[in-house]
């Protein structure tokens, strides 16, 4: 029995049989040079890059952000302790004034006498 040669592979794509027409070839969907496209894992690479600075940035921001609403309560506490020492400084004024009436009245009521 003799073993059959195999016959060389034909290309799978259909061939016209006429010589001036062009072989077909896959569509090219990208239209930039080869010395500017990027495989996926350097795409990667640079999104990553791209999200971490993203991160750092607004975690800069939203600390900025923190530390001026810190700043403002701090303000806003000092500001309410300040107007309870002049309401009471007030009230203290006032009473001291009600208790020098009384005794400019009982001073006057002695000379009466």
């Amino acid at each position: 029995m003799t073993a059959k040669k195999p016959e060389p592979q034909e290309p799978m794509t259909r061939v016209s049989g006429k010589d001036w027409k062009m072989a077909k070839t896959a569509t090219r969907r990208s239209q930039m040079p080869n010395a500017l496209k990027q495989t996926y894992s350097e795409r990667m690479a640079k999104t990553k890059q791209l999200n971490i600075a993203r991160d750092m940035a607004k975690a800069m921001k939203q600390e900025k952000i923190d530390d001026k609403r810190r700043k403002r309560e701090i303000t806003e506490e000092r500001k309410k302790i300040q107007e309870e020492k002049e309401r009471i400084a007030s009230l203290a004024a006032k009473m001291s004034a009600n208790k020098l009436k009384r005794l400019k009245k009982k001073a006057g009521n002695l000379k009466g006498r």
